[in-house]
């Protein structure tokens, strides 16, 4: 029930989160932990590296999280993207979000439901929305846009006349 809502559907940081974890032969950081963000879309692209599987789709839209399993630590610059859509009497309304290792942009209807910035290194809880603040206007700006960047490159729905199937 974060932020006063019911289900695993929503935007939130702890809707959003879930553990991963991935041990054993080949992984040298034995022990340690990484903050790095990551998405379930790189689980095959990471175990195929890790077994060195031939004939691997080039089409695949994860990454291997390799570089991450021999340092935690490594560069790494690609935030998670999550959808939802919101069921109501006129169909959904898709809302999208991209995690980056600080900050969460949110956008419902491709904004004309409403747009979320948190800052999680401020505001952990996700209880001050900064998408109104002017001061964060370039920061969102280029936050949506890699967030229409990847959901572009995947083919994802934008928007409520899309999600309901209607032309």
């Amino acid at each position: 029930g974060e932020h006063g809502q019911w289900e695993k559907t929503k935007l939130f940081e702890p809707s959003a989160r879930v553990p991963f974890i991935m041990a054993g032969a080949g992984v040298p950081a034995v022990g340690r932990s990484c903050a790095r963000t990551s998405e379930h879309l790189n689980i095959y692209p990471t175990l195929a590296e890790m077994c060195e599987l031939q004939g691997i789709p080039a089409n695949l839209q994860g990454r291997s999280l390799a570089p991450l399993l021999r340092d935690p630590d490594a560069p790494w610059d690609h935030p998670a993207v999550t959808q939802v859509a919101r069921r109501n009497t006129a169909g959904a309304t898709m809302g999208y979000s991209v995690r980056s290792e600080r900050y969460r942009y949110t956008m419902w209807n491709d904004g004309a439901d409403g747009e979320e910035l948190y800052d999680y290194q401020e505001d952990p809880r996700e209880l001050k929305n900064l998408a109104g603040d002017s001061n964060m206007s370039v920061l969102k700006a280029r936050l949506r846009s890699r967030l229409e960047e990847i959901a572009g490159s995947r083919g994802m729905e934008h928007s409520a006349t899309q999600a309901s199937g209607a032309p």
